[in-house]
């Protein structure tokens, strides 16, 4: 994607895969005639992007899973397919998504703290390259489906390692009141008398300490602990084979050098391990997408009160949460801008909630009723957590690639949501 450009001519300033920002509405409206917003992602982007990831790790020839949480747009992991990723699946529909983008078993990994026996059945029957268990119990649960299949599944347990990391709570996984993980002891006593579940290859170490993380000390931690519980536990009589360092590699939403360094981390990580005979995973998922999306929204009112200057788009908290969750904050730009002096401005959504706000101040120049703001570095967690909160429906997604514009996703309508009414009796 080209970033965007004040000093540039109106039709260079904002390109994606191409296309000039500003023709993708427009673009849009021939298929959908109200559109007034939609999530936009530059497919080479996203590509280059899962190359050079895999390219920095190469050495270690890991199994590198994008995050379906992240995004989960068919098209996208294609992409992410195409280019050697594989998929990182935290429920049974991203199961069925992973298999039907084409990832093959040997690609998909499922991850999550809350295994149901639907999953369980599903990982037995069609198969992945691991599961990363939450509790001991879930290992009973995944032993019988196994049993039932006559199947084996490969098992990592994903332990706690109570490493704190900076950032909002909401995104920090591997502390102490973190929900997931078990203990590094249990996790020992698991894997030495890991008999007890014969159709489980309980032979890997899985840890993930927080997301849009953007150093690289909490993952050094997090490695050396992994390395010194694999050490552990060949001496106990129960050696590890796979070691699943997972993600969280953060990227700096306000446009610098801030984000996670992975050159640096992925040198550090080739040369600590040199010798070592494991298998490693890794789950990418913000670093690659979230750079090759934004957020495109036209403004529907432009309010004075006073010294204050309200930008409304079509867009709301239901399309991107992010801000409203986590108190992120995400460039936002004209993809047309005016002339004339910059000024503060709230930028904020048209749902009935104090908390439809973009940017609480921000310095734009002068806005109109039409104009179209982009909501930059959306293309993770943003469509992928959107809602029909207010009634609202879903926003179209379109991809663009080498100067073609596609309709990857059709956006929802009022006729989408009265159709899910039902009347089906349960209980007479």
């Amino acid at each position: 994607m080209k970033p965007f450009r004040a000093d540039a001519p109106a039709a260079a300033r904002f390109v994606m895969g191409g296309v000039a920002a500003d023709h993708m509405l427009p673009a849009l409206r021939t298929l959908e005639p109200d559109a007034r917003a939609c999530w936009a992602y530059d497919l080479d982007v996203f590509e280059q992007r899962a190359r050079r990831f895999l390219e920095l790790f190469a050495p270690l020839r890991p199994l590198a899973a994008f995050a379906l949480k992240a995004n989960a747009l068919p098209v996208l992991l294609e992409r992410a397919r195409g280019a050697g990723l594989g998929a990182d699946a935290g429920s049974l529909g991203e199961l069925e998504i992973a298999k039907r983008a084409g990832f093959a078993p040997e690609q998909r990994v499922l991850n999550g703290n809350g295994r149901t026996p639907e999953e369980a059945d599903w990982v037995a029957r069609e198969g992945v390259a691991l599961v990363n268990a939450d509790s001991l119990g879930e290992l009973d649960l995944l032993e019988r489906a196994a049993g039932k299949a006559s199947r084996s599944i490969r098992v990592a347990l994903r332990v706690n390692p109570g490493i704190e990391t900076p950032g909002h709570r909401y995104v920090a996984t591997g502390g102490e009141d973190a929900k997931f993980g078990i203990a590094p002891v249990e996790a020992l006593e698991a894997w030495a008398g890991r008999a007890r579940w014969p159709h489980l290859a309980l032979e890997g170490v899985h840890v993930h300490v927080g997301s849009q993380i953007v150093d690289v000390p909490s993952l050094e931690r997090a490695l050396e602990i992994s390395l010194e519980l694999a050490t552990e536990s060949a001496k106990r009589g129960a050696p590890l084979r796979v070691v699943n360092l997972g993600g969280g590699f953060g990227i700096d939403y306000q446009g610098g050098e801030r984000g996670f360094p992975l050159d640096a981390w992925a040198a550090k990580l080739i040369a600590r391990v040199r010798g070592l005979e494991f298998e490693w995973l890794l789950e990418p998922g913000r670093w690659i997408a979230a750079p090759c999306g934004v957020l495109l929204a036209e403004v529907l009112a432009v309010k004075r009160r006073g010294a204050r200057r309200f930008v409304v788009l079509a867009a709301g908290m239901n399309d991107l949460i992010r801000p409203a969750l986590y108190h992120a904050s995400h460039r936002i730009v004209p993809i047309a801008p005016r002339e004339g002096p910059h000024a503060p401005a709230a930028v904020v959504g048209p749902v009935c909630e104090s908390s439809d706000v973009f940017a609480a101040e921000i310095e734009l120049p002068p806005i109109e009723t039409g104009d179209v703001l982009a909501i930059l570095d959306a293309g993770a967690y943003g469509a992928a957590m959107a809602s029909n909160y207010n009634g609202r429906g879903r926003l179209a997604e379109v991809v663009a690639s080498e100067g073609s514009l596609t309709r990857a996703r059709a956006g929802e309508t009022t006729e989408d949501l009265a159709a899910r009414r039902s009347n089906d009796s349960l209980l007479k």
